[in-house]
């Protein structure tokens, strides 16, 4: 895996960047930890997610997608970089 810079930031993010916006639909929690361990043994350290995700959006499931990646990084969050962005006002 080859890494960069992530801007001036001082951080190694690989190359690839796990997208996650499947997990806890398409990909139940067992499958989403499959997935992440198989990018983690090909050196991604870089996942991106969403207050939203999984796709597509329902209030039902929003934030399904950060829970999963949250208990798979539990005693790990240090050796990964996490990539975010939000659609809803936060606390609505």
């Amino acid at each position: 895996m080859k890494y960069r810079l992530l801007g001036n930031t001082g951080l190694k993010v690989s190359e690839l960047c796990l997208g996650t916006m499947t997990f806890g639909k398409q990909a139940d929690e067992r499958t989403s930890f499959a997935i992440i361990d198989k990018a983690v043994n090909a050196g991604v350290n870089f996942i991106d997610t969403a207050d939203v995700y999984p796709i597509p959006p329902d209030e039902n499931t929003w934030g399904a997608t950060e829970e999963i990646i949250g208990k798979w990084l539990k005693g790990k969050r240090n050796q990964f970089v996490l990539a975010t962005k939000c659609k809803q006002r936060v606390g609505l």
